[in-house]
């Protein structure tokens, strides 16, 4: 975890990589009108100043569910490739965003994670739950402590009979 916040720290925080984003973007969140196209976005209570990477690695690892249960890395791979370019194409519609951090979305699917699995931590203390990791929980924490990339959504690790762990 040291290190991705190293990381972070050394990226660029110009207009065109560093700004407001939603924090939150999850099928809950957003809404299409299939007639037009036009996706609705809501739900800003944790908007904040970040990368816009974040935005687009949340939206990438909230994408997987529409094709977890392949059983070929390939076309879960080339799903993923064609979901993230309209993704992409969308979130550029309303933001300018450097080509150059485009590379930087397995390292944002890591802070992703990284954010993900510390706000489960976190829910458990706030609940007064027992400290007990789970299955998934475990699976996350091991991509994130492996840095095996994208979730291990294109690694052996992953099961598409039990998606990422369980």
């Amino acid at each position: 975890m040291v290190e991705l916040l190293d990381t972070l720290q050394g990226l660029d925080m110009s207009l065109e990589t560093f700004g407001m984003i939603h924090f939150d973007y999850n099928d809950g969140n957003y809404s299409i009108d299939f007639d037009t196209g036009q996706i609705t976005v809501y739900d800003f209570d944790n908007s904040c100043f970040g990368w816009y990477m974040f935005d687009l690695a949340s939206i990438w690892g909230n994408g997987v569910g529409w094709i977890q249960f392949e059983p070929d890395a390939s076309k879960r791979r080339k799903f993923m490739d064609d979901y993230f370019e309209i993704v992409l194409a969308g979130y550029r519609s309303e933001t300018n965003l450097e080509d150059s951090m485009l590379d930087k979305l397995p390292l944002f699917i890591q802070v992703n994670l990284m954010e993900n699995i510390l706000g489960r931590f976190e829910d458990m203390g706030n609940n007064w739950e027992e400290s007990e990791c789970n299955e998934e929980l475990s699976y996350l924490i091991k991509c994130l402590e492996e840095d095996i990339l994208y979730m291990g959504f294109f690694h052996e690790i992953y099961s598409s009979e039990e998606p990422f762990g369980g």
